[in-house]
């Protein structure tokens, strides 16, 4: 029979995965969002992990026709050269993905170990464990209007205590994440998280959209931009064209889901 770790031992650990008392105050020192995003990396590096990322979507991730919005990871500590490959990945993320499952905290070797995963989510998942970079706790919060927010807290392959720092952090991390994404929305640091702006329009198109928004007809919108009817029609097929949509009504409805009109 294996012997039974020491009660105090476990406790050690226990204690040794606790957040300081002052977490909120040491988030709310920051005085910009990168700082914050060091502080919670200090943070995380005192639970043990090594690497930390935090996403934010200022939208519905999803978008009406079924479409996954990129998540743009703002990281601390990973290896040079991920970005590199990683943004054919921003969609299709296992670990992204896994967030509309629940709102607990996510094992990454949970999700890699589904059968579910696309061929292209598994080499995603081999791509970060490329760089040592596959085991970690995903902890997601799902904000009013739609808005999510996401973090990862990462153990290398240099750290061989995961399952002591996985099972001893689950509740730090659900906390800390919590605490983090309300001091950053109360001291308004959510505009400075770097996003991906997945669609690019020109301001007459978003101009001509708008109108038609309200219901305008193209030549209605030649008269009120005082630009020719071929000119508005132009600019809003190249804004059909931009959003990806079959149509003026889909793109005035995706235009809308990605705030840019």
């Amino acid at each position: 029979m294996a012997s039974r770790e020491p009660e105090s031992a476990v406790m050690l650990r226990i204690n040794a995965a606790r957040l300081p008392d002052n977490l909120k105050e040491r988030v709310a020192a920051s005085t910009c969002f990168s700082d914050a995003l060091d502080t919670l990396r200090e943070l995380t590096g005192d639970l043990g992990f090594t690497q930390v990322l935090y996403a934010y979507l200022p939208m519905r991730p999803r978008l009406p026709n079924g479409e996954w919005l990129p998540l743009k990871l703002n990281v601390r500590d990973f290896p040079d050269g991920f970005d590199e490959g990683w943004s054919r990945f921003m969609t299709v993320d296992p670990y992204y993905r896994a967030c509309f499952e629940g709102t607990l905290p996510i094992d990454w070797t949970e999700v890699q170990a589904s059968q579910e995963l696309s061929s292209t989510q598994r080499e995603a998942c081999g791509y970060l464990g490329d760089f040592g970079l596959s085991r970690g706790t995903t902890v997601p919060v799902h904000l009013p209007f739609g808005r999510f927010a996401v973090m990862s807290a990462i153990v290398d392959r240099s750290t061989a205590n995961w399952d002591d720092i996985r099972d001893t952090t689950r509740e730090s991390l659900f906390r800390l994440m919590h605490v983090f994404t309300k001091v950053i929305h109360d001291m308004r640091f959510e505009d400075q998280i770097e996003t991906v702006r997945c669609t690019r329009l020109t301001p007459r198109e978003i101009e001509c959209l708008r109108w038609a928004s309200a219901g305008k007809t193209s030549g209605d919108i030649s008269i009120i931009l005082d630009r020719s009817l071929e000119t508005v029609r132009l600019h809003i097929k190249n804004a059909i064209a931009k959003l990806d949509a079959t149509n003026r009504s889909q793109a005035i409805a995706k235009a809308v889901h990605l705030g840019l009109i």
